[in-house]
């Protein structure tokens, strides 16, 4: 009787999805050295999140929920690998702590300097040879990444499609 008080629910797992499957293309751990490890996925999982959310970032709810959505299936994973309560609740926050600095890391970057600093510093972060350079394939992705341009409303019905690699 009172739907019309309320706004529709959109689903955010669509989005999660796209960018799961996008994170999870070989092609980043075969061919762009991305380290194929739970951080190295991780890191490759918040990556691809964040023109996600910077396409919603004007619903609040949207974000919200996808932020929600994101989390709880860092936390099964983090369980599925054998992390204990006390392990989880620590690694969460610490996952949350890096998914607000590396969307705004990646935001805030221009140059091929800075995407090659960023990179490193996150993608790549558990790499340890300190001679590693970041592959220029992997700058020329993230500049598609964020050059690519979705609507709201496209991103509200879970249309995000990602470039190929």
């Amino acid at each position: 009787m009172f739907a019309f008080l309320t706004k529709p629910r959109i689903n955010p797992e669509p989005l999660f999805e796209a960018a799961l499957a996008a994170s999870r293309n070989p092609v980043f751990y075969r061919d762009l050295a991305v380290p194929d490890s739970f951080d190295g996925r991780f890191d490759a999982l918040l990556f691809h999140l964040w023109p996600v959310f910077r396409a919603i970032e004007a619903d609040d709810r949207l974000s919200q929920r996808l932020y929600d959505l994101t989390f709880k299936r860092m936390e099964l994973a983090l369980r599925e690998t054998g992390v204990g309560d006390l392990g989880v609740a620590k690694q969460v926050r610490a996952m949350m702590k890096a998914f607000y600095g590396r969307l705004s890391t990646y935001t805030a970057c221009q140059s091929l300097d800075e995407w090659r600093d960023a990179l490193r510093r996150n993608l790549y972060g558990t790499v340890a040879d300190e001679a590693f350079i970041v592959p220029d394939a992997m700058i020329v992705y993230a500049q598609n990444l964020a050059g690519m341009r979705v609507s709201l409303d496209e991103a509200r019905g879970g249309r995000f499609i990602f470039p190929q690699p």
